[in-house]
């Protein structure tokens, strides 16, 4: 593994209930990274930076407490974005690892989780490697 740190931006645009949306980055072993949430402005941009490691796996999770998540997000690495999405209802979740400012890696497919469980929805509008 490697110590080197790489900063990825996160940017979520909150819809009209911004207090409902939350968010985190898990390492491979569950444990919470960074997080962001209690957002008070509807359809504002926030932006935060993290310091990631690289050649580590983590997965963004998204989540709107009432199911009808309609903001958007997007990671990215220098001017690369490697994931980002709209709509998200209940929650999303994508996995990545950091390879360094010119790779990252993302599973194919994500996961969109409608408040029910009863519909599953998997996209791949976002797969393989993201170089500069």
């Amino acid at each position: 593994t490697s110590d080197s740190c790489l900063s990825v931006k996160i940017g979520i645009l909150t819809d009209n209930y911004p207090e409902q949306t939350n968010w985190f980055i898990s390492a491979k072993d569950g444990s919470v990274v960074v997080s962001g949430g209690d957002y008070t402005e509807s359809t504002t941009s926030y932006v935060q930076h993290q310091c990631l490691e690289a050649e580590r796996f983590y997965t963004f999770h998204i989540s709107d407490t009432d199911g009808d998540g309609s903001g958007s997000y997007q990671l990215s690495l220098g001017k690369k974005t490697f994931i980002e999405g709209e709509g998200f209802n209940s929650s999303m979740q994508h996995k990545f690892m950091l390879g360094d400012m010119d790779t990252v890696l993302v599973t194919p497919k994500r996961k969109c989780v409608y408040k029910d469980n009863a519909n599953l929805v998997s996209g791949s509008n976002l797969e393989g490697k993201a170089t500069a």
